[in-house]
């Protein structure tokens, strides 16, 4: 018995010898145990979810290739949907217009004529003739026409002589186009005062004298019959 008069305290002699060499572990080792343990029981758990997921994706594949198995052969299949820039491709299209038919009406240049005359058949000695072109549309439709100055030609001659053309000292010629509907005509006047012209717009003291001359006018590659005047 202790001083205290109780039953004797059981000391290191009362306890089992350890191996030799052996060592008690201490509370780190205890921890290190615990999280290895803990860290296993996880896995585990981790792998019987990780099966479960396994076994319902087969379950899943088996039921879906038995679906695919019972659907009936040569289903018809969904159309493919279109394309938003189908629709407008196609009214852009539509929109383009057609090119003229082979029996569409158009304008045939040999139904436009040119014809020349004057507005007296003779003049007297102070007067000066005015001479006339005339461009005409004999056709069915109309008919666009350069009627411009640059266009145009009025030749006098008388015989063989050259007396005198609106296109040697033609200054400032300009284009200018008409639509002329079918029957309709277009006229130019010009004032011719009796002198001579060369080409190239060279002086010529001498006019013309009294005769009997010819006025044949040009529009472009349209050339008129001539018209006959006389000046006294």
């Amino acid at each position: 018995m202790d001083s205290q008069g109780g039953p004797p305290r059981g000391g290191p002699q009362d306890r089992p010898p350890r191996p030799a060499g052996a060592r008690r572990p201490g509370p780190r080792v205890y921890r290190r145990r615990r999280i290895v343990v803990l860290v296993l029981a996880l896995m585990a758990v981790g792998g019987l979810v990780w099966a479960g997921i396994v076994l319902a994706s087969l379950i899943s594949g088996s039921q879906n290739a038995d679906d695919s198995a019972s659907a009936p052969t040569g289903s018809a299949q969904p159309a493919p949907t279109a394309s938003p820039s189908a629709p407008a491709a196609q009214a852009t299209e539509s929109a383009v217009p057609a090119e003229p038919s082979p029996s569409d009406p158009s304008c045939d240049p040999d139904l436009v004529q040119v014809s020349a005359s004057t507005d007296a058949q003779s003049y007297a000695p102070d007067q000066d003739p005015v001479l006339t072109l005339t461009v005409t549309n004999t056709g069915d439709v109309d008919c666009p026409v350069n009627v411009g100055t640059s266009q145009m030609e009025f030749l006098v001659t008388s015989g063989d002589d050259r007396i005198f053309s609106s296109a040697d000292c033609q200054d400032g010629a300009e284009d200018l186009s008409r639509d002329i509907a079918p029957g309709s005509s277009e006229e130019a006047k010009f004032t011719w005062e009796r002198n001579r012209s060369v080409p190239g717009c060279e002086e010529v003291e001498e006019n013309a004298t009294p005769g009997s001359y010819d006025v044949r006018v040009s529009l472009g590659e349209l050339t008129s019959e001539e018209a006959t005047f006389e000046l006294q």
